[in-house]
């Protein structure tokens, strides 16, 4: 896994199958790692400001099927 860096704006959160998302969040670059270390997927967020930093993401979170099923049921009331 390569080094990474945050000065702001930036999360993590410990998935159910013991891997963790990341949110590099100054860089717009989410992405998921497993114990050992490993890159699973990653994410570049590919809108970028005029002015400012180029393309930060506050906070990133994984929702599971059940979450977005309830969510979408929830919806239509």
């Amino acid at each position: 896994m390569s080094d990474f860096f945050s000065p702001r704006i930036s999360s993590a959160q410990r998935l159910p199958n013991g891997n963790t998302l990341i949110n590099e969040g100054w860089f717009g670059r989410f992405f998921e790692v497993t114990a050992g270390g490993d890159v699973v997927w990653e994410y570049v967020n590919p809108y970028f400001a005029t002015a400012g930093p180029a393309n930060p993401v506050f906070r990133a979170y994984r929702y599971g099927v059940e979450e977005v099923d309830r969510a979408a049921a929830g919806a239509g009331k």
